[in-house]
Formats: C-alpha cells, sequence, structure tokens
C-alpha cells in the first residue's frame, strides 16, 4: 500500500506544478481535478498508521490561519 500511495501522492505534486506554471485554464481546471483526487487517494492508500498520526497532528497543532 506504501507504493500506491506514494505514486499517488507524486501525480497529485505533479499535477500542483503543472498548475502553478500554466497560463491556459483549461490545464488547470484539470490538474487542480487531478490533484485533489490524487491527493484524496493517497490518503485512501495510506496505512492507517500513517493516516492516525496526520489527524492527531492536526488536531494537536493549532494554526494560526484557522483561528477566528
Amino acid at each position: 500500500m506504501i507504493p500506491t500511495s506514494l505514486m499517488s501522492l507524486v501525480i497529485s505534486f505533479l499535477a500542483i506544478y503543472m498548475y502553478l506554471n500554466t497560463t491556459e485554464e483549461i490545464v488547470k481546471v484539470v490538474t487542480a481535478g487531478m490533484a485533489l483526487i490524487s491527493l484524496f487517494l493517497s490518503f485512501v492508500f495510506a496505512p492507517w498508521s500513517v493516516v492516525l498520526v496526520l489527524v492527531v497532528s492536526l488536531a494537536i497543532f493549532q494554526f494560526p490561519l484557522l483561528k477566528y
């Protein structure tokens, strides 16, 4: 499961890179959708321990941008 998760994560990073370095609107829409789907799949394929660490770290460490 780790290689699948890492491959999906790499695809999402490449899609984000393409999104930031293009001027075409259709390419931006497609790459943004691809990045979101790949990020979601990387969390689905990740082991429970990795997902648990991410969720707990987000719950413990509060980011300044999330404060209201």
